[in-house]
């Protein structure tokens, strides 16, 4: 389960490093059965063969889990949600493989065989190593794994044997508690990396200076949209009128509060899924997935027009600047940003001929119930 201190995305990135462990879990699953299926036809034990047997199938359960994990990342992005989902099989296989070498090793260290405790000892300090070394990313199922496996061991050592087990079992605690800390600074060293990476690459993304997306980040929304068969995506391009005529009268650092207030009201207008970008000086583009009506599009624009038209306040004095926002639509099955950027970009500069405002390019037509609501061509609205 997730730390209350993990934000979302550093959650769901830490989730994904537990698909990263089919090796090691294979490796450790040979090792635990093989080990197990040995010692308990030694000392022919039918509880350390059923131990042998679960372990055996735990891991492949989890081998089966982390190969599904896999393709299902290499499909995109995971949600929250999703991510939670897939931790909990996670917790389910690896709680089971450790609870089997817990039983094999506190069912070995019950016996007087110093050959089979040796076994015994070598498979819980190979597995113990392996827990710290993968699962550490998960500090909680690292802590419980530890835990589950070691305690049997140290119990029936502590309980059954004679020094060289007690010995042998305040061995086994120390190592326990230094593995626990490794889990923790493991932990704390990972967060710091995955966050750094993920606030490193959100800077790749963003426009640093409205905080909007830049040209890489419109690119990765788009492909992150569902290629629905039923709606349509929408791209509204605009530019600012008289921009120039600020930074010549106020100078750039006025110019560059306007766009930082204009970045502001664009968040507050453009709701997620949709996203707004900054793709050039005072040039910005928006992207409007799910669009089932043209109204919908229209009306986005309009707004877009209405609130970034309001008066801005640099030096104390009521600045207003035009808009000339063009916008076309294409099918979510079949929409190429490009294309869609490109007759957004003509309906605009033809727009921005006639004194600004906002102009519409219909291009191709939309499928199913939204086909009809949509016109054909272009033509020119009113702002």
């Amino acid at each position: 389960m997730p730390s209350r201190n993990e934000a979302d995305d550093v959650h769901v990135a830490l989730v994904a490093e537990l698909a990263r462990v089919a090796v090691p879990n294979g490796i450790m699953g040979v090792t635990l059965l093989g080990v197990g299926l040995f010692v308990a036809h030694a000392l022919g034990d039918a509880v350390l063969l059923a131990a042998a047997l679960t372990g055996g199938l735990a891991s492949a359960a989890k081998l089966g889990l982390v190969v599904r994990h896999l393709r299902r990342l290499a499909r995109g992005p995971v949600a929250r949600d999703e991510a939670r989902r897939w931790e909990r099989g996670h917790i389910l296989t690896t709680v089971m493989m450790a609870a089997s070498v817990g039983a094999l090793d506190g069912r070995i260290f019950a016996q007087p065989d110093m050959e089979m405790q040796m076994l015994a000892t070598g498979l819980l300090f190979g597995y113990c190593s392996g827990v710290v070394t993968h699962l550490s990313i998960r500090p909680r199922l690292a802590a419980g794994a530890l835990l589950l496996a070691a305690l049997p061991a140290i119990g029936s050592a502590a309980w059954f044997g004679g020094r060289p087990q007690y010995i042998l079992a305040a061995t086994f605690a120390l190592f326990l508690v230094g593995a626990l800390n490794g889990v923790l600074l493991s932990y704390r060293n990972a967060v710091r990396q995955i966050t750094l990476r993920l606030d490193m690459a959100a800077l790749a993304r963003s426009d640093a200076l409205t905080g909007l997306a830049n040209r890489l980040g419109l690119r990765r929304a788009f492909r992150g949209l569902p290629g629905a068969a039923d709606d349509a995506v929408a791209v509204h391009c605009f530019d600012l009128d008289g921009f120039k005529l600020v930074n010549d009268r106020y100078g750039h650092a006025a110019g560059d509060a306007l766009l930082q207030e204009l970045g502001a009201r664009l968040r507050l207008l453009v709701a997620a899924p949709a996203v707004a970008a900054r793709v050039g000086g005072d040039e910005f583009v928006v992207l409007q997935p799910s669009v089932r009506h043209v109204r919908e599009a229209e009306d986005l624009a309009r707004r877009i027009v209405r609130a970034l038209g309001a008066p801005y306040d640099l030096a104390g004095e009521a600045v207003t600047v035009g808009l000339s926002l063009g916008y076309a639509w294409a099918p979510s099955c079949s929409v190429d940003l490009d294309d869609l950027i490109r007759r957004a970009d003509e309906a605009s500069y033809a727009v921005k001929r006639r004194g600004g405002g906002v102009a519409a390019d219909a291009g191709a037509p939309v499928p199913s119930r939204a086909a009809a609501a949509m016109p054909s061509g272009s033509r020119a609205l009113a702002s």
